[in-house]
C-alpha cells in the first residue's frame, strides 16, 4: 500500500474527479493497451487522450507496462494500470488517498530499486 500526500495527492484527486481519465484507468485494468487501441474503445480525441495519458503517467495512475511492436513497425507503448484499489480516508484536517499496487508495479518498482545505480566513492 502507498500513502500520497502534497501535490501528487492533489494531481491523482484531480484526475480521478475527471471522467476521461476514469475511462482511460478502466479500459486499460484487464490487460495492457496502445494509445491507439484506447482511443478506438473510447472514441476520444487524439490530442485529449495524449494530454490524460501524459497527466495521469505524471501522478502515478497510470503506467508504461511494456513497449511493443506494431504492425508498421513502430515502437508504441502499453499502458496498464498500477494499482487494484484506491482508499480515500476523509480525516478531520485532510483527505488520505492510499492505493494498493498491483503485483507488477511492485515487482518493477523493486527491480528499479534494486538496480538502481548507488555511488559508493
Amino acid at each position: 500500500m502507498v500513502r500520497v500526500v502534497g501535490h501528487l495527492k492533489e494531481m491523482m484527486i484531480a484526475s480521478l474527479s475527471d471522467p476521461d481519465s476514469r475511462r482511460i484507468i478502466r479500459a486499460v485494468m484487464v490487460r495492457p493497451k496502445s494509445a491507439v487501441e484506447i482511443e478506438k474503445e473510447l472514441d476520444l480525441p487524439q490530442s485529449t487522450l495524449y494530454r490524460k495519458i501524459s497527466d495521469l503517467k505524471e501522478c502515478g495512475l497510470l503506467m508504461v507496462e511494456k513497449y511493443a511492436i506494431s504492425y508498421d513497425g513502430r515502437k508504441e507503448a502499453l499502458y496498464a494500470c498500477p494499482f487494484t484499489e484506491v482508499r480515500f480516508k476523509v480525516g478531520r484536517e485532510e483527505i488520505e488517498l492510499e492505493l494498493i499496487e498491483t503485483k507488477e508495479s511492485l515487482e518493477r518498482r523493486w527491480f528499479a530499486l534494486f538496480f538502481a545505480r548507488q555511488d559508493f566513492s
